[in-house]
């Protein structure tokens, strides 16, 4: 389990989110098994679905980030429900590809692709989800959705999101951090929150040094006077279950489910999100294919 802190600054022009998410950023990398750069490039995908769950209200709501550059990546989806619960999928989860050398830097640049689109689908449970689109700048995700909000809200707005991966391939740290003025912020809340994002070290390593996200805004964010408002739990956790890959199965249509009965007389899903498989007897197949005609 991780925890989202969010605050604000004494004046209420500036909002903040930030979370410690290496637990659950070390979960999905051992649900995925993910190369080194996957788990990278997923694990801030991952950090930025907790971060935006924060503006999830009711119980069937839900936000998914989608993430397609023209990199060896393939397609990232991370998704958050109302629980703070998430999960996420990368499509090329064993791919890798070199560091950079200067810096010894993972290349999640590279790895996403600069050409390609961000998309945030909110989904209110109800009625047509909202999405939402804009065009990669750079495929290292933070720039991406600072990019996006930017645009969306039209308000200057800080994503800084990294992780630290071991040499055993474990997470050794991950985070997040978002920042936002808020309408009525003056150009000095500006230029005193500029100076502290200029003292402020590469994410990986903050989380690295500091756990607290509270110690964070304390040392960081000190001349702002922020307060936290609120802190919430994110767990990384799928909500597959059987009903909807009974859905799933149905959706390849009757057709293309008898030609594998007759081959295979069984048929097993897997949950992209989780690995969990689910087996499903030619009996139990069939019975599934009679309700649906009813």
């Amino acid at each position: 389990m991780s925890k989202l802190y969010r605050a604000i600054n004494k004046n209420e022009t500036i909002r903040f989110f930030i979370i410690n998410s290496t637990e659950i950023i070390e979960e999905m990398r051992r649900t995925h098994n993910t190369s080194t750069t996957a788990t990278a490039a997923l694990g801030r995908l991952t950090t930025m679905a907790a971060i935006m769950g924060s503006d999830i209200k009711n119980e069937k709501e839900k936000i998914i980030l989608k993430v397609k550059g023209d990199g060896p990546s393939g397609m990232l989806i991370s998704e958050i429900n109302s629980k703070g619960n998430i999960k996420s999928y990368i499509q090329n989860l064993q791919v890798d590809i070199p560091s950079i050398v200067e810096n010894n830097k993972l290349d999640v640049g590279s790895f996403v692709g600069k050409n390609g689109a961000l998309a945030v689908i909110h989904d209110f449970g109800f009625g047509e989800p909202y999405t939402g689109q804009t065009s990669l700048v750079s495929g290292e995700i933070a720039e991406d959705f600072a990019n996006y909000f930017y645009q969306s809200d039209q308000l200057p707005t800080v994503v800084t999101l990294g992780v630290l991966v071991d040499t055993d391939y474990s997470v050794k740290s991950a985070g997040g951090i978002f920042i936002q003025a808020l309408p009525g912020y003056t150009d000095e809340d500006i230029d005193i929150l500029e100076k502290c994002i200029n003292n402020l070290p590469p994410v990986s390593s903050l989380f690295n040094k500091y756990e607290s996200p509270e110690e964070i805004l304390k040392i960081f964010f000190k001349e702002m006077e922020v307060e936290i408002l609120e802190i919430e739990d994110r767990i990384y956790k799928c909500d597959c279950n059987r009903d909807r890959i009974e859905k799933a199965l149905l959706s390849i249509g009757e057709e293309e489910i008898n030609k594998i009965i007759e081959e295979d007389h069984q048929i097993e899903l897997t949950c992209s999100y989780c690995n969990k498989k689910y087996n499903f007897t030619e009996e139990e197949i069939k019975d599934l294919l009679e309700k649906a005609r009813i």
